[in-house]
């Protein structure tokens, strides 16, 4: 286990992290926003300053990887 932040992140959640920030890279719409993510047993955290368009694409792309117990938006939409 590593820690992110000063909390243990299990190899579950270093394998989803991973997952997640590369479905931001692929997507040509997210891959310039600037999103932070966390992931807490399954749970991703989305945070940033984004578009309103790119808030709606980002929960939606998260969503949709099969590993992802439930998205929690803190994403901002400057």
């Amino acid at each position: 286990m590593t820690t992110d932040g000063g909390v243990a992140m299990g190899f579950r959640d270093m394998d989803l992290d991973d997952q997640v920030r590369a479905a931001i890279r692929r997507d040509e719409h997210l891959a310039p926003c600037r999103i932070d993510v966390r992931v807490r047993n399954g749970i991703v955290y989305l945070t940033g300053a984004v578009n309103a368009a790119a808030r709606e694409r980002a929960v939606r792309v998260v969503r949709g990887l099969e590993s992802v117990a439930a998205v929690v938006d803190q994403l901002s939409v400057a």
